[in-house]
Formats: C-alpha cells, sequence, structure tokens
C-alpha cells in the first residue's frame, strides 16, 4: 500500500504548516474533511481542490459536489467523494492547491513531499505535524447582511422584476436626436 505524505501551507501564513499521511486510494473528501476539522472551519462552505501546472496554472477541480449534468461535457470537474487521492497527484503533478474560501479565493498550497510503501493501510488521513497561526475563514450568510447600511432602500421592489419591462426597448429608440447613419461613409463626415 502506497501512503502519501503532504505537505499543506498557506499563502497567508508563512508559519502555518500542516503534514497529512493518507491512503492513495483515499479520497480527496477525506482529505477535505481532515483539514476542515483540524482548523475548525465551518463545513457546510464551498471548497474545492485544483491541480497546478508547472506555469502555475489552475487545471482540473476536484469538488466538493457534483455540479455537472448528464447533459454537460465537462470533464474539467470532479466529485471529491468518488477522486481518489492517486489520480490527481503523484511524483510528475506533485502540487494541488485547496480553495477553501471561494468569495476570497483564499487558498492552501498542497505539496506531495514523499510517498512510502507499507502493508498496513492508513484508515484515514493523519495529521503528523501542525504548527503555526490557521487563516481564518469568512463565513459568507445571510446574518452578515446586516453590517451592511441598508436603511431607506425597500428590497421587495429592488429584487422585483418589472413584467412590462422589455430590456431590448432601450435600444430601439427611433426618436429624431443623434446623427443617423446609413453607411460606414456618414459616420466618417462626423469625425
Amino acid at each position: 500500500m502506497n501512503i502519501f505524505k503532504l505537505k499543506i501551507t498557506s499563502p497567508e501564513k508563512e508559519d502555518f504548516l500542516m503534514e497529512v499521511e493518507m491512503d492513495n486510494e483515499g479520497t480527496y473528501l477525506e482529505l477535505h474533511n481532515t483539514i476542515q476539522l483540524a482548523l475548525a472551519y465551518d463545513r457546510t462552505q464551498m471548497a474545492s481542490f485544483f491541480q497546478i501546472s508547472d506555469m502555475g496554472e489552475r487545471g482540473k477541480e476536484i469538488a466538493l459536489f457534483e455540479m455537472s449534468s448528464e447533459d454537460d461535457d465537462n470533464v474539467n470537474i470532479v466529485a471529491m467523494d468518488v477522486a481518489m487521492m492517486r489520480e490527481f497527484i503523484n511524483k510528475e503533478t506533485p502540487q494541488l492547491i485547496y480553495v477553501f474560501d471561494f468569495f476570497s479565493d483564499r487558498y492552501f498550497n498542497i505539496e506531495l513531499v514523499g510517498v512510502e510503501r507499507r502493508r498496513v493501510a492508513v484508515d484515514a488521513p493523519k495529521i503528523t505535524l501542525f504548527k503555526g497561526e490557521t487563516p481564518e475563514q469568512i463565513v459568507m450568510d445571510f446574518d452578515s447582511l446586516e453590517d451592511f447600511d441598508l436603511d431607506g432602500v425597500d428590497l421587495k421592489s429592488a429584487t422585483k422584476r418589472d413584467k412590462d419591462f422589455d430590456f431590448m426597448d432601450e435600444f430601439d429608440d427611433d426618436s429624431e436626436e443623434g446623427p443617423k447613419f446609413e453607411n460606414l461613409d456618414d459616420y466618417e463626415d462626423i469625425l
């Protein structure tokens, strides 16, 4: 059995370091849950892992939920609960990022620092090292709207759609204001 040794760091907190050992057959959902529990984060927030190219670009997404439909051919998104560790991280592509805050695009760097062959599998991801200050999670919920000044705003009318309003009518104005063009030569005459 191959055991992956992962190093997790934060671009925000230089002193933060967490090392995890897990079975290469383990899922990304198991790693996600381990990170969330260890850092006491709210697990109801969206999160995803992304493969990282040599150029630092995001590749395949390993998302918390299956987000594609049967008609969607988007093969760049895989669900965490079915994606095994060995499928998306290895010696050739040892880098991932784990986006834990979608609204602010905050993430952890994950690096495969070693693979150890063992006779016995690791039942669940195991944290072998944890030090430094944990980056704070920003939780987005409707209660946070209390911080915004909404005095004098009628939210019902602001979100109600006028059924008689036709967006295209704004462009169908036949008034005599402004220059009229029959061809491009007319436009050049104005310039």
